[in-house]
């Protein structure tokens, strides 16, 4: 039997690194987080994503998902109401109903996710270690020391496996092509960028009639662009929207664009679109906020998510475009399905003489083969979307716009059993290790 912990470090405190902290948190582990960082936030910030049931379901494995339901932002979305630029409706297409999958698609900020996860991480006590930036590691057969820099000041520790969940920007994928003997892929910006902002319904007259909770959430595809926007809040008094469009590639800190020049850009794409896209975004430039900013940024696909003691997940194993509504949904799964493999390969352990590192690479292999063909389809998926948001010429929109027609015209809720109805295996088992842990405790 193992003396002692199955010793892991985490670079990255985002969702995915959180919510497999959680999870392993119930297992014969020792768990510390690595985030870049500073400090936790104490205000919304990210994007406003569209979390799909299968995501919720692997919150529910963390008994966190009621948590995220009872909160003042987020709303239940039936469906999307597709239209065109005239303010015609396109069609309709099922987001996912509770009476079929358990769970409905909910419109939230990442933030509210986040925060969610990180109050758990914080009620459980977990070791995170804020202002920490991973640097470089060094595997071998008994372990990978990994180095970095913590408020300013640099520190390693010999772990059994790291966990990269730190993003697109990953300091961890580096170091699992480094031990395989490869070049690393780097982030390519993809020619789209979404922007948006949050807004209160009431600033714009009649606003809320094109808006209402049984149709909470529109998309305007046209020739020049995409732009979304949805009923943010449980009692309909904000609206959260966002274009993605075409833009020239810029250097990273160039993505800051001053506000100005962000509205003036949105107001020649969209000035003549119908009702309430000019109206949408007079009231944001008049609000004063600054809009968020997305560069959309892809990484080829990878042929390898592990090393013999390192493993990827969420954006650092396979960056998620935003069009599929799916990124932290699959982030989610693979927390989940990886900490179940975890759960399977410690059990294992247990009965054997340690932490044997065959067997764990192994496991890790497993996860990256499961995993992958699932979310290579979904990426596929996205990018076909995705394609769809840039400048189209008048026969190509013509196209676009009857066959959209025609594919929303049959389109079937069932069709998304694939996406919506995908259950992580044992994520309902974790409901018995808690208790355990608890009782533990």
């Amino acid at each position: 039997m193992p003396s002692g912990k199955f010793d892991i470090i985490i670079a990255g405190g985002g969702i995915s690194g959180a919510a497999i902290a959680l999870f392993l948190s119930h297992l014969n582990t020792n768990v510390t987080i690595l985030e870049s960082r500073p400090s936790r936030t104490t205000s919304a910030e990210g994007g406003i994503l569209m979390l799909a049931p299968n995501g919720m379901h692997v919150l529910n494995g963390l008994d966190l998902a009621h948590k995220l339901l009872q909160r003042d932002s987020g709303i239940q979305v039936p469906c999307l109401t597709i239209n065109d630029p005239a303010g015609g409706l396109i069609g309709k297409v099922p987001q996912g109903s509770v009476e079929r999958y358990g769970f409905a698609s909910t419109m939230v900020m990442r933030w509210d996710i986040h925060e969610v996860l990180l109050d758990e991480v914080e009620r459980s006590c977990l070791n995170v270690r804020w202002n920490a930036q991973v640097n470089a590691t060094e595997e071998s057969d008994d372990g990978v020391i990994v180095y970095w820099t913590e408020h300013g000041l640099p520190k390693y520790k010999k772990v059994d496996l790291l966990i990269g969940a730190d993003g697109i920007w990953s300091a961890a994928r580096p170091s699992v092509f480094k031990c395989l003997g490869l070049s690393a892929p780097e982030p390519t910006y993809s020619g789209l960028v979404s922007m948006g902002t949050i807004l209160d319904v009431d600033c714009i007259p009649g606003f809320y009639g094109f808006l209402s909770p049984e149709r909470p959430c529109v998309m305007i595809h046209g020739r020049k662009g995409f732009i979304g926007m949805a009923l943010f809040d449980k009692q309909g008094k904000k609206v959260g929207w966002w274009t993605t469009h075409e833009a020239a590639d810029r250097f990273r800190e160039e993505w800051r664009i001053p506000k100005e020049q962000a509205f003036r850009e949105m107001r020649e794409r969209y000035s003549d679109l119908a009702f309430p896209v000019p109206q949408l975004i007079a009231a944001a430039e008049a609000s004063g906020d600054q809009p968020f900013i997305w560069p959309v940024f892809e990484v080829e696909k990878l042929g390898h998510w592990h090393s013999k003691r390192t493993v990827l997940v969420g954006d650092a194993a396979h960056a998620m475009p935003p069009h599929s509504g799916q990124g932290t949904s699959q982030s989610l799964e693979d927390a989940g399905y990886l900490a179940y493999l975890l759960r399977q390969y410690l059990e294992k352990s247990s009965s054997t003489k340690g932490f044997d590192v065959e067997n764990l690479t192994s496991t890790l292999a497993t996860y990256q083969a499961s995993r992958q063909p699932r979310v290579d389809a979904i990426i596929e998926e996205a990018n076909r979307q995705g394609s769809q948001k840039k400048k189209h010429g008048a026969v190509g929109w013509f196209m676009k716009k009857w066959m959209m027609k025609i594919v929303f015209l049959f389109m079937q809720e069932s069709w998304s059993d694939g996406w919506f109805g995908y259950r992580v295996p044992g994520i309902e088992e974790w409901a018995a290790l808690r208790a355990s842990t608890s009782t533990r405790g």
